[in-house]
């Protein structure tokens, strides 16, 4: 398997800036004050939290968007995986001096 990094390098430069995964439908306090923090390792205490920011139905679509999350990290380590399994080849010209 080749891999072409020039093309790789301007699909990933051509990629818009924004979520992974869409957001449409997570409610706007639990995905900024509660889940991305947890992500990031802070911690939130029961105390903290604003319960009438949010219903009992959001919940369900937030833990919907955390799954979506982790397919989306799942693939991103698949390729991670393959690329990093791939041979190394030599070019067909020097690239240096």
């Amino acid at each position: 398997m080749k891999l072409d990094l020039k093309l790789l390098s301007m699909r990933f430069s051509q990629a818009k800036d924004e979520p992974p995964v869409p957001t449409d439908g997570v409610n706007p306090y639990l995905l900024e004050k509660i889940l991305l923090p947890c992500m990031n390792g802070a911690v939130i205490y029961l105390g903290d939290i604003d319960y009438t920011a949010f219903d009992a139905e959001d919940i369900e679509a937030l833990a919907e968007y955390h799954d979506a999350l982790g397919r989306a990290e799942y693939k991103l380590k698949q390729l991670v995986e393959t690329v990093d399994n791939l041979p190394p080849e030599a070019g067909k010209a020097r690239m240096f001096c």
